[in-house]
């Protein structure tokens, strides 16, 4: 009887042990999936990101490299096409996270898990009340480099075929790149067209050591200081006269007088009026020049002073009579 009841008693020890372990289990998983520490206090926070990024529920909190809580509870929000996150962080490391905080989701590996990393935000700020939703995103790995990269191969590989069709239009014969490689005439063209410019710039070049030198036209002119001086000096005179003629008490400023322009107008009208009467035979000088009996009788009347003339050189005493007493 004795036995039995020990055999009883340590059975019922037994279970008890077995009972007390799985509630400090199910204690420890809980209080791991609630935050940090066994029994550590914990401040419960929300975070909205446009995506996880492949961030699983029980993911680490960090805040400068330390863990400082873990992920409560992932789900889309209600109020917009997010996501919203639920995490925890140690009570002690919670007035460290200030109002202007913000979160981001970055991989622990090349390849590995996530982790939410708290960026504590400015010191002079005040500290963020719990439960409070803090705004981030979710940093670029591999997998993200790897699907925007696609697009990218798409791209180089089109450009590649475009780069083949190329090569065979060249194989070919096609096209003006085609015949610069194969054709020969076309090459004894150019090599002859790279002569005649090596020619030209030797030429250049030697003409240009003799402006340098001063030889010729062009190099006296750019050498020569007495050239440079007179030439100066022709500029400054240039320069005198042109602020003679802007002097408004000079000859030019008193041509642009509108008085003398009226009369200068005037003269040349009476000019024209006198030339048209000229024409018109008016006056004498019109008729000098119009009527011809006018120089008919003024020739004959020369004529006729010649015939005089001769005639008292031929015969003086005609018309002379000379007597000494």
């Amino acid at each position: 009887m004795n036995r039995q009841s020990q055999l009883h008693w340590a059975q019922v020890k037994v279970g008890m042990l077995v009972l007390v372990a799985l509630a400090i289990l199910i204690g420890v998983i809980m209080n791991l999936e609630e935050g940090m520490g066994l029994f550590a206090s914990q401040i419960k926070f929300r975070a909205t990101v446009t995506h996880t990024q492949g961030l699983k529920v029980g993911g680490p909190v960090r805040m400068n490299g330390v863990d400082i809580g873990n992920v409560h509870r992932i789900a889309i929000a209600q109020d917009a096409p997010n996501v919203d996150i639920l995490f925890t962080v140690q009570k002690a490391v919670a007035p460290h996270i200030h109002r202007d905080a913000k979160v981001s989701i970055r991989p622990m590996g090349l390849l590995g898990d996530k982790f939410l990393e708290i960026m504590p935000g400015s010191q002079t700020e005040p500290a963020l009340a719990p439960g409070s939703v803090l705004g981030g995103d979710a940093e670029s790995d591999l997998t993200n480099l790897a699907s925007g990269a696609t697009a990218t191969l798409d791209n180089v590989n089109a450009a590649l075929h475009e780069m083949q069709k190329i090569l065979v239009r060249l194989n070919e014969g096609q096209g003006t790149a085609s015949k610069l490689l194969s054709d020969p005439a076309l090459y004894e063209q150019s090599k002859k067209a790279m002569q005649n410019i090596e020619i030209a710039s030797e030429k250049s070049v030697a003409l240009l050591d003799k402006v340098e030198k001063g030889q010729g036209t062009i190099g006296q002119l750019m050498t020569d200081k007495e050239l440079y001086v007179r030439a100066n000096q022709a500029v400054k005179e240039l320069n005198a006269l042109a602020g003679k003629l802007n002097d408004q008490n000079g000859t030019l400023a008193k041509l642009a007088d509108p008085t003398l322009y009226k009369r200068l107008d005037n003269l040349t009208s009476r000019g024209e009026q006198l030339l048209a009467k000229v024409e018109g035979g008016q006056g004498t000088a019109g008729k000098l020049i119009t009527q011809d009996e006018l120089y008919q009788r003024a020739d004959k009347l020369l004529t006729d002073v010649e015939g005089l003339v001769e005639d008292v050189k031929k015969n003086p005493t005609k018309y002379f009579k000379f007597s000494v007493f």
